[in-house]
């Protein structure tokens, strides 16, 4: 398999791809220099997105820190909706019931240096899948739901073994609808005439659950390939035992 590493895709390779009807997602919308992930198609994919506060917290109405929309209590278990880079979107119980509004990275694991790092490393590596994702280019480290959400249902999955573990082999045939009474000026409307073509393939291999060869055969020839960095594991830390606050 190719394993290019790279930069930028031709033009034409991103036209093929636009072929396929991607799987809408989280997204990141730039409306500033941290832009917003919201994480409810993360959280059904399995991502833990819950964590148990220790202090009492401020929630502000918005990721600005203006106005104070409650005070959380400690010791009760919030929902993260969103993040930026700074802040959670979070959903908890307050003074005046269930509400939702964002608090501060800092101010929700206070001294945990490690956490933060991790938050930030998750967060770092979300917006470039995000970036990705709308480029349509699928690249070496994703896993398999970031790679549908680009490419979609795969056309062949295969599954095997080696001595490192459990492999999966992909393939996504790119097609295209062509009348070939246009093509030939017949000035018919035979359908037997009109059909899809093969007009390229994608195909993966996964090791671990993540991509970690990609043969991208469109536009005749190799597209350079772009790498992530292994998804960040538990960004908001073990999940949390107990009652659930609104789930």
């Amino acid at each position: 398999m190719n394993l290019p590493l790279s930069a930028k895709p031709t033009a034409m390779a991103v036209a093929l791809m636009g072929l396929f009807v991607p799987v809408s997602a989280s997204g990141a919308r730039p409306a500033d220099d941290h832009p917003v992930i919201e994480l409810a198609a993360l959280a059904e994919e399995g991502l833990n997105s819950r964590f148990v506060i220790t202090k009492d917290l401020p929630l502000y109405v918005d990721r600005r820190a203006g106005r104070v929309l409650d005070v959380l209590a400690a010791r009760q278990t919030l929902t993260v909706l969103a993040m930026d880079r700074f802040g959670l979107k979070v959903r908890g119980r307050g003074k005046n019931g269930l509400l939702t509004g964002w608090v501060g990275q800092k101010k929700a694991f206070p001294g945990s240096d490690k956490q933060l790092a991790t938050m930030r490393a998750f967060y770092e590596r979300q917006l470039r899948i995000e970036k990705l994702v709308a480029e349509k280019r699928p690249a070496l480290g994703m896993n398999l739901a970031e790679l549908r959400r680009i490419l979609g249902k795969p056309t062949n999955h295969m599954v095997g073994a080696d001595e490192e573990g459990r492999t999966e082999f992909l393939t996504w045939i790119i097609k295209q609808a062509v009348d070939l009474n246009e093509v030939l000026s017949l000035g018919t409307d035979a359908e037997v005439l009109k059909m899809e073509v093969e007009v390229g393939r994608v195909e993966v291999e996964l090791a671990k659950g993540l991509a970690k060869a990609i043969n991208l055969n469109v536009d005749k020839g190799a597209t350079d390939i772009p790498t992530v960095v292994p998804p960040v594991p538990e960004p908001f830390g073990p999940a949390p035992r107990g009652n659930i606050v609104g789930k």
